[in-house]
């Protein structure tokens, strides 16, 4: 009798170990560290220290109040097809900052 219990209690607490208790909710939207309005869309931070090539131009305008970036920096942009990516330069580091529509 002792050794059925035994393996009944030894198969219950692998049932109750084996049970996944913890809760997981889908990851939640965030906003992005550092953006760009530009033309009425949001341009989120992509990468940075990118190569840039010689298909980038101005914008003539420069990061403003309602950007997630430090004020007064020039935007550019490279066109490819529909997609157009904008880019900083880092006023610090000197590197180019990319930054695209999600």
């Amino acid at each position: 009798m002792n050794s059925k219990v035994s393996w009944l209690f030894i198969i219950f607490l692998l049932l109750i170990g084996c049970t996944n208790h913890s809760t997981q909710s889908p990851p939640e939207e965030v906003d992005p560290v550092s953006w760009i309005n530009f033309e009425g869309k949001k341009y989120e931070f992509y990468k940075n220290d990118v190569s840039i090539d010689d298909s980038i131009v101005t914008t003539n305008e420069k990061t403003g109040a309602d950007d997630g970036t430090e004020m007064g920096l020039e935007i550019f942009k490279i066109q490819n097809g529909n997609d157009i990516s904008l880019f900083i330069q880092d006023p610090i580091n000197q590197e180019w900052v990319e930054y695209r529509i999600k």
